[in-house]
């Protein structure tokens, strides 16, 4: 999720110049030097992709892991959040308190099922779309609210916006909005979109979010109003309602008590300087009346970003949205972002010289960035299937089954512990180079 502000940020004045010296740095991790076995890491974002990457560094003794997050507290925007098997692995691949915390929250439901949500062909479905663990739904704020159990409170610092990256020879500082800055041997950005890690790696113009042409209006409703209105089957499963340039998804979170709903818009443009706006009421009754009485009550702007050259530049890499922030057509954006922190976990896991760095995030942007652009580029095509809008299929549903029964298949299947495999074994190989 985008949990970040627009791109046009106010500056704050300039951070005092700070001094470095072995030993004593400014606030949060201390930097590791020549000869010393100690890695210091700066996670950036305090979100679900950033606390999962601190977790499964936590378990590497001579790596010293600290999370700075803009916000006053940890938190997450939007209510629910779904995983596929995919996601559960790379969550298992982090460490038990990972699991543990998705296991504590997790709603499973049966399938993903899409029908039409509009017209003549009403309710009809279109497909079931089953995989092995069947679909997991989740509260994103209390599934991040039990992650952060497993960070210990002196490693999370609050207040901590982001506003320069400067790489010098003892390690890259950060330093932040609050004129307090620290120094790190890694830093790691998961700021979001419209963060600063992303413009430092590939430059201001390539960094800039574009409107991906679509917007959702979220909200929530009782799961016994639900039922009552949709019946069991349908309030109780992920379910996907499609039409003509708009779709409607529903799955339960908050082990079966609630239900999110998320509907979704084709738009021209974006104009409003903010990218989460209050919607009216009244305004969605119009809009979606022929599709029933939605329960959204806020109106959330989507971004995608351009494809990024590269997540990293010599000490500094970006994951989650930073790095490939993508339409949720295909439910995608947490789980490629948990993605990210397991593979990233299993490489700075085995630095243990700060010149190793480089070839270890090198070797995650080899790894990472393929396969989550291609979620990205597959998300969009799945925006334009689920609104009849793909060229080709159109409201033809025989057509839509054909495409929606298989294109999760790879996304869904991927070998977590292989594709970290292939990331070691990849770093070994330069080691040796």
């Amino acid at each position: 999720m985008l949990r970040t502000l627009p791109p046009t940020l106010s500056r704050a004045p300039t951070p005092p110049t700070i001094k470095l010296r072995i030993g004593k740095l400014p606030s949060g991790p201390t930097a590791s030097r020549s000869g010393d076995d100690s890695i210091s890491i700066a996670v950036v974002g305090g979100g679900i992709g950033g606390v999962c990457l601190a977790i499964g560094l936590l378990k590497y003794p001579h790596i010293n892991v600290h999370v700075y997050e803009a916000a006053s507290s940890f938190g997450e925007i939007g209510a629910g959040v779904a995983f596929g098997p995919n996601s559960e692995r790379a969550l298992a691949a982090l460490g038990p308190d990972a699991l543990e915390a998705f296991r504590k929250q997790a709603t499973p439901n049966l399938w993903l099922s899409y029908a039409d949500g509009v017209g003549k062909a009403e309710s009809t479905l279109i497909c079931n779309q089953n995989n092995s663990l069947g679909m997991q739904s989740l509260h994103r704020a209390h599934f991040l609210d039990e992650l952060v159990k497993a960070v210990p409170a002196h490693r999370t610092h609050f207040h901590k916006r982001l506003e320069k990256l400067e790489e010098v020879t003892e390690g890259v500082i950060l330093h932040f909005r609050d004129g307090q800055s620290t120094i790190a041997d890694v830093v790691i950005g998961a700021d979001g979109i419209h963060g600063h890690t992303r413009e430092y790696l590939i430059g201001s113009e390539a960094a800039k979010a574009r409107f991906s042409g679509s917007i959702v209006h979220r909200g929530l409703a009782p799961m016994e109003s639900a039922v009552e209105l949709l019946g069991e089957e349908h309030a109780h499963n992920c379910v996907m309602l499609c039409g003509p340039d708009r779709a409607m998804m529903s799955y339960p979170i908050d082990g079966g008590k609630t239900l999110n709903i998320i509907a979704f818009d084709t738009v021209n443009d974006w104009t409003d300087e903010n990218w989460i706006v209050p919607a009216r009421y009244e305004e969605l009754l119009e809009k979606y009346r022929e599709w029933g009485k939605p329960a959204q009550r806020v109106l959330k702007s989507l971004w995608e970003a351009p494809p990024a050259p590269t997540f990293t530049k010599s000490r500094v890499a970006m994951m989650g949205d930073a790095a490939h922030a993508m339409v949720p057509y295909q439910g995608q954006g947490a789980g490629q972002a948990i993605e990210d922190a397991s593979v990233l976990q299993e490489l700075l896991g085995r630095v243990h010289h700060k010149g190793k760095i480089v070839k270890a995030l090198s070797v995650y942007d080899q790894v990472r960035r393929p396969r989550a652009e291609r979620v990205v580029a597959t998300s969009r095509e799945a925006g334009y299937l689920f609104t009849m809008q793909a060229e080709g299929v159109k409201d033809d549903v025989v057509k839509m089954r054909e495409n929606i029964e298989k294109r999760m298949e790879w996304i869904w299947g991927q070998d977590i512990q292989a594709q970290n495999q292939a990331a070691v074994d990849l770093f070994e190989d330069n080691l040796r180079c």
